[in-house]
């Protein structure tokens, strides 16, 4: 069984909160690996604490939205969830993320080596928003992992708002254009991951065609403006559109999987930017909210079926999840379910989730440890 502890700190200086921190971790024992999130403002000296107090632990952190555990949640908040006994771990860094993180890849290779990677291992990988570069990122991971059965689950760092800096760390280290990750294999038990999402297909589709896949943004759905589309598909007036779709994100639907893709704004001239990428002639469905307690029920069962007593687990959600569950105030009834079926857990949010080389948002990605 894998053994550790969640921490959890609200205090408003941050001083007093690492102190916090590192208190509750010392009681548990000395951390194998630290994975914690925080806003962007203390973010450093977080970094650095967490590796003075605990210098042969793996430290691997990332800005947040917001930061959810069984300990508690808060926009303000630092949360740390630490491995303490059952693992094995090694860590790395990829570099030069928006155009040749590929040269890095020797990077992942060691790592898995260093863990004797295969069953029950899992790569859990941040990275910063900068550039959008998730999609090169999770190529490369590919490139090393997919022949190793080894599954990625990853997240975009967030931050306090999309308009700020978001950062990643790794034993020690701040980088403001990078992807960090913690190659982790279970000694005594089974590690599994599970991609949740609360929108369901609408039955209404759309074909993206005038796109430009590198910047995300989409010119125009189905000949005519991305925006005049939308807002005809979904019956609402121009000035309402942007409002209707919060709750109605895009889907490409492959197989029984939908990945979602989320808009990040909108033009004057009626193109919209993304935070995944779409590509040309592409067919996605406009979703519509799902039944919440019918998707936490199936998940927890899914999860069960595979790890029937969770030991520890790390969620990564998308700060647009956080904002769906704050507008329809059950972001309290999720953290319940949460602590109620996934043993000790902390969670970050942001602006981006990966699933086996694969990246969108708005979904929560499980890593939950036997």
């Amino acid at each position: 069984m894998v053994d550790g502890i969640v921490a959890y700190s609200e205090l408003n200086n941050s001083e007093e909160a690492i102190e916090d921190i590192l208190k509750q971790i010392s009681k548990k024992g000395n951390p194998l690996l630290i994975i914690f999130a925080s806003p962007e403002g203390p973010f450093k000296t977080y970094t650095e604490r967490f590796k003075k107090a605990f210098p042969k632990a793996e430290v691997m952190g990332c800005t947040t939205f917001v930061g959810m555990s069984s300990k508690g949640s808060g926009k303000n908040c630092l949360v740390a969830w630490a491995i303490t006994d059952g693992v094995a771990v090694a860590s790395g860094v990829l570099l030069e993320t928006r155009h040749y993180p590929m040269k890095y890849a020797d990077n992942v290779e060691k790592a898995v080596k260093a863990v004797n990677g295969g069953k029950n291992t899992v790569c859990i990988d941040f990275s910063t928003a900068a550039g959008n570069c998730e999609e090169l990122i999770q190529d490369t991971f590919r490139s090393v992992l997919e022949k190793k059965h080894i599954p990625v689950a990853g997240g975009t760092a967030g931050a306090t708002a999309p308009e700020e800096t978001t950062y990643v760390s790794l034993n020690g280290e701040v980088y403001e254009e990078a992807a960090v990750f913690l190659i982790i294999k279970n000694l005594t038990g089974k590690v599994f991951i599970y991609k949740e999402n609360i929108y369901k297909p609408s039955g209404m589709i759309v074909t993206a065609t005038d796109v430009d896949c590198e910047e995300r943004v989409v010119y125009e759905f189905d000949n005519v403006p991305a925006i005049v589309a939308l807002a005809s598909k979904l019956g609402v007036k121009l000035d309402k559109v942007l409002e209707n779709l919060a709750e109605h994100p895009l889907g490409r639907i492959t197989g029984k999987d939908i990945y979602i893709t989320d808009m990040r704004g909108a033009s004057s001239d009626g193109s919209i930017t993304y935070y995944a990428r779409i590509y040309n002639q592409t067919k996605l469905a406009i979703l519509e909210p799902d039944d919440v307690e019918t998707v936490w029920k199936q998940t927890a069962a899914a999860v069960k079926e595979v790890v029937p007593k969770p030991s520890m687990t790390y969620a990564i959600n998308c700060y647009t999840r956080v904002l769906f569950f704050e507008r329809h105030n059950r972001l309290n009834d999720y953290n319940e379910v949460m602590k109620r079926e996934y043993g000790q857990y902390a969670s970050m949010a942001g602006f981006g989730e990966q699933f086996n080389y694969e990246h969108f948002n708005a979904t929560m990605v499980l890593v939950v440890f036997e």
